[in-house]
């Protein structure tokens, strides 16, 4: 599967499990992409190149599922 700006569909999910609750918090994204090494630039593409393919109604679902199962398993590890 591809990546977006050199992150993962494994690595974006559990940026996404760490953001929960927070996505809309561009600062607090950017802070915990940033913790991980990743630049604000990078993370920015890297979201809007997920969240276009997660909701592409072409994908069936396909990218969304593959998502969301790397999503549960990080908010698993985070308890």
């Amino acid at each position: 599967m591809k990546t977006g700006k050199g992150i993962d569909i494994e690595k974006y999910a559990d940026l996404c499990a760490r953001m929960d609750g927070m996505l809309n918090n561009r600062k607090e994204c950017l802070k915990i992409a940033s913790n991980e090494g990743i630049k604000p630039d990078e993370w920015e593409e890297a979201h809007k190149y997920w969240q276009e393919r997660i909701t592409d109604p072409e994908d069936m679902g396909r990218t969304a599922a593959v998502f969301m199962a790397f999503w549960e398993m990080a908010k698993f590890r985070l308890k």
